[in-house]
């Protein structure tokens, strides 16, 4: 078939494969490409509205495929919001803008004053929650299979029981 053979770890979708996620190069390659894709934008000729499109729906879905697999650590999350909060509030590198509400408050639903801008913490820990759910439901699934057969049936009693298994499955 002409396959080549590669080296782990390899990157795939921003994401170093067989890596151990509390290492700081998985996650500065997510910061540098918001990074770099903010560097292509420049907030100062954008309206508010236009920031705010491009935040809930571009900046806020770059980490996602990370978050995903990864429970990230408070000091990541923190630093990828401060990305976010600078571009949304028009800040330049070497200026600095008053920020005129609260990321709590910009992260609320609008019925209660918000913008409705996604809160980090919590969309990781719902994506992950998401793969706890689908090894309750999804039985027949190919993934499951695989659990099953490295770590044996009652898959979700992996670290009640005492054993633990591989950095990837904590």
């Amino acid at each position: 078939m002409n396959c080549k053979a590669g080296k782990v770890p390899f990157l795939y979708l921003v994401l170093s494969i067989s890596g151990n996620p509390c290492w700081l190069a998985l996650w500065k390659l997510v910061l540098h490409t918001i990074k770099f894709r903010l560097s292509g934008w420049k907030s100062r000729f954008l309206s508010f509205g236009g920031r705010l499109t491009l935040l809930k729906f571009v900046l806020t879905s770059l980490p996602v495929y990370a978050l995903s697999f990864f429970k990230a650590s408070s000091g990541k999350i923190s630093s990828i919001e401060s990305l976010l909060n600078i571009f949304f509030w028009g800040w330049e590198w070497g200026s600095q803008k008053i920020p005129w509400i609260y990321r709590n408050t910009i992260c609320l639903r609008k019925e209660y004053g918000g913008l409705e801008v996604r809160q980090l913490r919590e969309f990781n820990l719902s994506l992950l929650g998401k793969w706890c759910w689908r090894l309750l439901v999804d039985r027949c699934g190919f993934w499951y299979r695989v659990l099953a057969a490295r770590y044996g049936e009652e898959v979700w009693r992996l670290e009640v029981g005492g054993r633990s298994g591989s950095y990837w499955w904590r």
